[in-house]
């Protein structure tokens, strides 16, 4: 009998530890579930929803604007590189002197090439920064969510005449 008792205690505390669910924020893995509340997924469109703190929807706020600036500059910066990379390798010209066909090597490629890297590398701050102000506003609104609701967790054993049962309230 004490053993099953024994068996039936473990399994419970086993079962309720494992079985608890996390109201904190988290990031998810792609856009689709991008924010992880608990068992709720939102979208990254969907961040004023998620984000009750006005401190953390202020960073949510920067780290979107950083985020499409540094898209903006990283596509802008992607195509320069590629079309003066193709430029440079189709860079054979014909020009026709007095109908006389000469080639010509063309060099305006490495110029965009240049154009396009100091795009990048403009947007990467950018990006950076876009990340940290995310990383903000999750921390932010977690710490803001644990001061407000102050869980508590207690386990209360109860004996009344012939049975004995465990509370435990979250």
């Amino acid at each position: 009998m004490k053993l099953l008792l024994s068996a039936v205690f473990m399994a419970f505390f086993f079962i309720s530890g494992s079985a608890q669910i996390s109201d904190s924020l988290k990031l998810g893995k792609n856009n689709r579930e991008f924010f992880i509340k608990g068992d709720q997924k939102f979208k990254f469109s969907e961040y004023k929803k998620v984000f009750t703190n006005p401190e953390a929807l202020g960073y949510m706020k920067k780290a979107n604007t950083n985020g499409t600036v540094a898209q903006v500059f990283g596509a802008i910066g992607g195509g320069l590189v590629g079309f003066g990379l193709a430029k440079q390798i189709l860079r054979t010209k014909t020009v026709y002197q007095n109908g006389v066909a000469i080639k010509q090597k063309d060099k305006s490629g490495w110029g965009l090439v240049g154009i396009g890297l100091g795009a990048i590398g403009v947007g990467i701050p950018f990006a950076i920064s876009s990340t940290k102000n995310l990383k903000k506003a999750i921390n932010t609104q977690n710490q803001a969510e644990g001061t407000d609701a102050a869980k508590t967790t207690s386990y209360r054993l109860d004996l009344s005449g012939n049975s004995v049962g465990v509370t435990y309230s979250f």
